[in-house]
């Protein structure tokens, strides 16, 4: 079990009680999942109806020092309280759609969170729509930790023929294996030796 310290020292002379409660929020969700939480699940989190008053209160923050997020890339709040911040590489497109020829193009890097720098992520952006129904959109980014071999249920990145690349569930059926689309329009692929895995979809970014 991952024990978390509310962060209850901030100065109340500057940060409201609801701005500190967004601050632990924020805290948490990096240490728990590596990246910071979207602005709706910050609304969720903390009873409040209106994504604009979560960014009244986010912008304060950034303004009092206490937060810093980067321009034009979702999940990118970075806190002051949390120094394991270290960028990971993005890597061109991988298809979520017809395959792509899998050129490994480093086209930027991702800010990212974690107790310890893994140097096994990477990331890609997302060309197609055969994943729109598990929330994976054009041009969204997904993590990749290539340490994971995706298992039945995951969604993870894989190679075909080595030389293109997609991004898929899998699972068994009948005792076979299959690459499955969450999109009715695509049909499923079956696995053999000619599909290898990349790793596993651990997260995803995406502009808001």
């Amino acid at each position: 079990m991952t024990l978390f310290i509310e962060h209850l020292y901030y100065n109340l002379d500057m940060v409201s009680k609801k701005q500190q409660e967004i601050l632990n929020f924020i805290d948490k969700n990096i240490e728990l999942n590596g990246y910071s939480p979207s602005v709706r699940e910050i609304c969720k989190a903390v009873n409040l109806k209106s994504t604009s008053t979560v960014q009244y209160h986010l912008n304060k923050l950034i303004n009092l020092g206490y937060l810093q997020k980067s321009n034009n890339i979702s999940r990118s709040i970075q806190s002051h309280n949390i120094n394991s911040k270290y960028s990971i590489p993005i890597l061109g497109e991988i298809s979520a759609g017809q395959p792509l020829i899998a050129e490994e193009n480093y086209i930027g890097e991702l800010p990212y969170f974690g107790k310890e720098k893994n140097n096994e992520l990477i990331a890609l952006k997302i060309n197609g729509d055969s994943m729109i129904e598990a929330g994976l959109f054009d041009d969204d980014l997904v993590v990749i930790d290539k340490s994971i071999t995706p298992t039945d249920g995951d969604i993870g990145a894989f190679l075909i023929n080595n030389t293109e690349a997609t991004v898929k569930y899998i699972d068994t059926i009948e005792k076979k294996r299959y690459l499955i689309p969450a999109n009715k329009d695509y049909e499923n692929l079956i696995v053999d030796e000619n599909i290898s895995s990349i790793g596993k979809v651990i997260s995803l970014f995406r502009d808001m």
